[in-house]
């Protein structure tokens, strides 16, 4: 139970689940009128692949990120699964590595499946397909190696990191898309909220004037390069504007909640920029479903919000256990550095 709870929490998988739902997203969506391709089997079966490849990436990068972190966490956060000595280093580099492994080989399993996807819309031979599932689950790889080993250190430079993976993720399951409504709402969402529980966790190095103009411009140019993409795309439907009724919605009432919360005398600035990102991060799953929803896929919003019932079940299960065998696990340290 120790060791399973801790692979948990070095994971954070509870939270991959985020990752899953953005990917699904853009797996799922298709331009209004436009009837899926596929039959229902090929669709699950490339959700199942799409979800594999999105854990690996999101457990890499948080596994990845408490192994570069561990000497800070044994003063900072000696609770977490590293320094408290439930996960020695040694098996969090394989962990790490089998995770990013799986998802490479799942990328890999995506390019035939949609090798036969576009085969039966166009006349396409092999040696023109480019596998841009692969390029992009590499791309996205190679974002969290530099944010993990640097970019978190830069200010606003990691700050725009942060968003731009999660834009370039969701990308993953249906590269070729014209849809980057959803690309564009989670570079900006995840930008702009990580940058303000950066200030009131009070991080460093602290943020200055030219960290705040790399965060502008980084949501400028990543929404810039989007728009223009999406205008030169011959298969993209202004119709398709209607999808953003949803995540407008839900964009609103996030920021009256998060006014509401750093306008409250009862949390410490830290404690405000906790809850904050926790919930920015929740909050995805409602971008993700109400997207779906304006677009007319009841189904596919159910099975977003499916998601969500499991990250925050998981979210709290996992927070009971670390709770109820706090005392074992403590013992459990002492006798492996005793």
């Amino acid at each position: 139970m120790f060791r399973l709870l801790a692979l948990l929490q070095l994971t954070r998988a509870a939270l991959a689940f985020t990752a899953i739902a953005d990917a699904w997203t853009i797996l799922l969506l298709r331009p209004p009128g436009v009837l899926p391709e596929q039959s229902m089997g090929m669709i699950i079966l490339e959700m199942i692949i799409t979800g594999i490849v999105s854990f690996g990436l999101y457990g890499f990068g948080m596994a990845l990120n408490d192994l570069l972190d561990a000497r800070r966490d044994r003063i900072f956060a000696p609770r977490r699964p590293i320094p408290s000595g439930r996960i020695q280093p040694r098996s969090a580099i394989v962990i790490s590595l089998v995770l990013l492994g799986t998802a490479v080989l799942g990328a890999a399993i995506l390019t035939p499946l949609h090798l036969v996807k576009l085969n039966k819309m166009i006349q396409l031979h092999v040696r023109d397909f480019v596998p841009y599932s692969f390029f992009f689950t590499f791309g996205t790889a190679t974002l969290i190696l530099f944010y993990d080993a640097a970019a978190k250190y830069l200010g606003g430079l990691g700050l725009v990191a942060l968003g731009a993976i999660r834009a370039l993720h969701c990308l993953i399951g249906n590269p070729k898309t014209p849809l980057l409504f959803l690309s564009m709402i989670l570079l900006t969402h995840v930008i702009v909220i990580s940058t303000i529980a950066y200030r009131l966790e009070n991080k460093r190095p602290r943020l200055n004037r030219g960290d705040i103009v790399t965060v502008i411009l980084g949501i400028l140019i990543g929404n810039g390069l989007a728009i223009w993409y999406m205008a030169r795309s011959t298969t993209f439907d202004p119709a398709s504007l209607r999808m953003l009724i949803g995540p407008g919605i839900a964009a609103i009432l996030f920021i009256v909640w998060a006014a509401a919360l750093l306008s409250s005398a009862k949390r410490t600035p830290r404690q405000k920029g906790e809850r904050l990102m926790l919930m920015g991060l929740f909050w995805l799953f409602v971008y993700d479903a109400s997207m779906l929803v304006s677009n007319g896929q009841y189904l596919a919003g159910v099975a977003i919000t499916l998601l969500l019932l499991c990250s925050v079940l998981s979210f709290f299960g996992i927070r009971y256990l670390s709770r109820t065998y706090h005392q074992p696990r403590l013992s459990y340290r002492s006798e492996r550095t005793g």
